[in-house]
């Protein structure tokens, strides 16, 4: 049986739901409370019934239920994106997925908020996340509308950057750097038409229609939301069109 110490209640701080949670440590397959690899973001947010967030490579979403005594049950099944992720941060994912599943109750201890296992053992200490501001972040994409109605990813998506500020958009498309005017009014935003350099990359291979794919994305744009370290820009339909994380330097 799994042993632990006694956590602490606390009578003040965040509760679980409609919080932005960032994982600060897990339990390892060696049974220790391991820090989350540097510059990697793992998060999760409790709301109606549904978790969702970032797993370090790949967004994720499941159910939960909740009971008394701060009960808490996962889905047993987890859905996620597949994108390829190197294999530490790969394996870090893993671990997180196999983890979510064996918690039974959350506790606050502090500001952090601990998800524990049926015997009282810890196994996610997560933080509120601090959110982001638009302008003045560095952006990196995380998927591109195609234009054909799907947002993906590949291996080369992570290429594609942008920075907000002074209402100009710049950054690199995949091959060319981009600069473009921007309006915005609350969370509407208007994507001006961009100019471009005129370099032709042949590789990595597909490169040129991403950038394409990615400026007529900016293009649609016309709202934004925030979620710390995380950006969506959306169509008047609500469609993504791209979805961007903080660049870690």
């Amino acid at each position: 049986m799994h042993t632990s110490k006694p956590v602490v209640l606390m009578t003040t701080g965040p509760r679980l739901e409609n919080i932005y949670w960032q994982l600060r440590q897990y339990l390892s397959v060696t049974e220790k409370m391991t820090p989350v690899l540097p510059k990697t973001t793992v998060d999760a947010r409790f709301s109606d019934g549904q978790i969702s967030g970032s797993a370090g490579c790949n967004r994720y979403f499941g159910s939960y239920s909740t009971g008394q005594d701060n009960h808490l049950t996962l889905a047993s099944e987890i859905g996620s994106t597949r994108m390829a992720c190197p294999p530490a941060i790969s394996r870090q994912e893993q671990r997180y997925f196999a983890l979510l599943p064996l918690v039974n109750t959350w506790q606050r201890h502090d500001e952090s908020l601990l998800l524990l296992d049926k015997y009282r053992q810890p196994l996610l200490k997560y933080a509120p996340a601090k959110p982001t501001g638009l302008e003045g972040s560095p952006w990196q994409a995380t998927g591109i509308n195609n234009g054909r109605g799907g947002v993906v990813s590949s291996k080369t998506t992570h290429l594609t950057t942008a920075l907000f500020g002074n209402d100009t958009i710049s950054g690199n498309a995949g091959c060319n750097d981009f600069t473009a005017a921007y309006e915005i009014k609350g969370n509407q935003i208007i994507i001006g038409r961009a100019a471009t350099t005129r370099k032709h990359c042949v590789e990595p291979d597909g490169i040129m229609e991403q950038e394409q794919q990615y400026l007529h994305a900016l293009a649609r744009a016309r709202t934004y939301a925030l979620k710390p370290d995380r950006l969506e820009l959306r169509d008047e339909n609500g469609g993504l069109q791209v979805s961007y994380r903080v660049q870690k330097n």
